[in-house]
């Protein structure tokens, strides 16, 4: 199939790690300008790299990104832009733009600083979680992006040596630390997520009992409603937060027409249609099913051929739709 050869020829650059705007990325955008003029889309650049590939008056998009975090997989990213190319050759006659985005695991970047915008946006992305392998479904259409609260937690305690001082009179940061991470794992009820990813002991010795830790929360939930009551469980300042971002709009409207049984899921994750959707960009998305338990911004990252083959014809349809609904 030759999205996945062009998958394996991403992931040949750097062997996974292209990170934002270095030679890798650079070479990964410039392999896919070559599949643009390929699928005969006229190749430009912007001011900050992003790259897109247009055929006519191109209103109708689809894409993502071709960055990735250190040591990351073949699908995360890539599968957006390589289908949006496929959908694009397959649709010789329709006006469409094929966009790869700089920097989105480093912001995103390319997607907050695009200054034109589509009338409407299509995104193909590995479900990066485990919920389609569950359900035995191929494909998911996405109705929401989860908003997300960021802050930290400092704890207080009182420095003493590890030896000496008696069980009962230690004021151990940490141990009111490890405490509040258990009641952050217990905040999370359904289908919100809240972790501890981060922890900062201080003196951080491994004699001495600890006099502070700061705990870095990371919270996420589908709607502002649950977002918030998931941080008052939770207990703390959120020193940032982004709104749950809905899809919307003839791009979601189409996608439920090409696939009428497929299962609708929120994405706990972040993408470039989130952004394109927060400026008012009528946008939505397609899940391909995650294999391997689901795991993501790893080597070990899989979905079947069968699958993405399904994901690129439903984009095909689904810009087809759009295509004729925009020109109609």
């Amino acid at each position: 199939m030759r999205v996945l050869q062009r998958l394996d020829e991403l992931y040949a650059i750097g062997g996974g790690t292209r990170l934002a705007y270095s030679p890798e990325e650079d070479a990964a955008h410039e392999l896919a300008a070559g599949w643009m003029r390929d699928a005969g889309l006229e190749v430009a650049q912007d001011e900050v790299g992003n790259l897109f590939g247009r055929r006519g008056a191109a209103r109708v998009w689809s894409g993502s990104h071709l960055d990735t975090v250190p040591k990351g997989g073949k699908f995360d990213g890539a599968l957006g832009v390589v289908a949006a190319i496929e959908a694009a050759d397959r649709l010789r006659d329709a006006a469409l733009a094929v966009v790869a985005f700089r920097a989105e695991e480093s912001g995103p970047m390319g997607s907050r600083r695009l200054t034109e915008f589509p009338e409407a946006f299509l995104e193909v992305h590995i479900e990066q979680g485990p919920m389609l392998e569950s359900l035995d479904e191929p494909l998911a259409v996405v109705t929401a992006i989860a908003g997300q609260a960021r802050g930290s937690v400092t704890f207080e305690g009182r420095a003493a040596h590890a030896g000496t001082t008696p069980m009962d009179e230690r004021a151990d940061a940490l141990v009111e630390a490890a405490a509040f991470v258990l009641r952050v794992r217990d905040a999370a009820q359904g289908g919100a997520r809240a972790t501890v990813g981060a922890l900062e002991v201080e003196p951080g010795a491994m004699n001495v009992v600890p006099a502070k830790v700061t705990a870095a929360v990371d919270a996420r939930a589908a709607t502002a409603e649950q977002l918030d009551a998931l941080i008052d469980a939770i207990g703390f300042e959120p020193a940032w937060r982004q709104e749950p971002i809905a899809m919307s709009g003839p791009p979601l409207e189409a996608l439920r027409a090409v696939l009428p049984d497929a299962p609708e899921l929120v994405s706990g994750a972040g993408h470039d249609a989130m952004v394109l959707a927060a400026a008012g960009v009528p946008t939505a998305m397609v899940f391909v099913r995650s294999l391997n338990g689901g795991v993501s911004h790893s080597p070990e990252e899989l979905s079947s051929e069968g699958d993405v083959e399904l994901g690129v014809e439903a984009l095909t349809a689904a810009l087809g739709r759009l295509v004729a609904a925009v020109d109609g």
